[in-house]
């Protein structure tokens, strides 16, 4: 495994599902906000990538932040971005009576779509990551 490139290739992907879920909230799409989850997803799963750390096939944030080191300065940013794991999973799905949950306000996706918006320009700058490229990161070691 390249991690640079894994990691380039994560932090790419999230760039794309963040900017696809800002253009569906536009039209009050209620997959924004699972598109937004998607986003945190990758941007946490490349910060897990360089601490060598395998996060798994699900989709729960919060257990994959708590794989973050506390000695890592980005941690309280994926912090604030892991609540968005329930909408990759609780609002994606009709309930056992069919009843399916309304998207957030926009306010709430705003909200969350900055904070992952910061988030990635901070883990894209401290990886050396060239969003509009295909180069692999300039920097795979773990953020101290």
């Amino acid at each position: 495994m390249n991690v640079e490139n894994v990691i380039a290739g994560f932090l790419r992907v999230a760039a794309e599902d963040l900017q696809g879920a800002r253009a569906l909230a536009e039209i009050s799409n209620r997959n924004a906000i699972y598109l937004c989850s998607q986003a945190a997803e990758k941007l946490i799963r490349a910060v897990l990538t360089t601490e060598r750390v395998h996060a798994g096939i699900g989709h729960q944030l919060d257990r994959m932040v708590e794989s973050v080191p506390d000695e890592n300065p980005v941690k309280q940013m994926l912090q604030d971005i892991q609540g968005l794991g329930i909408y990759a999973t609780t609002y994606r799905y009709p309930t056992t009576v069919g009843r399916v949950k309304p998207a957030p306000e926009y306010e709430e996706f705003k909200r969350f779509a900055d904070k992952v918006e910061a988030a990635l320009q901070e883990v894209v700058k401290r990886f050396d990551v060239d969003i509009d490229s295909s180069e692999p990161a300039g920097n795979a070691d773990p953020i101290r």
